[in-house]
């Protein structure tokens, strides 16, 4: 069974590309895109207890609260289910260091996202 991949970015142009990107690479992957972090969690209250884990690609900078804001939310929730991949258009070091400090962070990942960076996501993600 393919888990399910949630894309969060708030750039929808962007958000496009990446679900053309990840189709191109893996046709059969199972995609849900959102552009607002504050949707995607809407979404994952649904099913709190997902039987199939859950693979999210975040955006860290985004219009309606942060990534980190993003992370909290799921620490408060109690997902175990939930695996998360950062992505970032910043530069900084110390973003990479905070992710670090999230149990459910499995990847970070600077901007632009390329084939590559998706092919080792989706081996990552096999991998788990």
């Amino acid at each position: 069974m393919n888990p399910e991949i949630i894309l969060v970015d708030d750039d929808e142009v962007l958000l496009a590309i990446l679900e053309k990107m990840f189709h191109k690479v893996s046709p059969e992957t199972k995609l849900r895109p959102f552009s607002s972090g504050r949707h995607a969690l809407d979404h994952l209250a649904k099913f709190p207890d997902s039987s199939q884990r859950r693979f999210l690609i975040v955006d860290i900078n985004l219009k309606d609260l942060t990534g980190w804001d993003f992370l909290n939310e799921l620490i408060e929730r109690k997902d175990s289910f939930s695996k998360v991949f950062l992505i970032t258009s910043s530069v900084s070091s110390a973003n990479s260091e905070i992710a670090k400090k999230y149990p459910s962070v499995i990847g970070f990942y600077e901007k632009p996202i390329t084939f590559e960076k998706i092919e080792k996501i989706l081996n990552q993600i096999k991998e788990d």
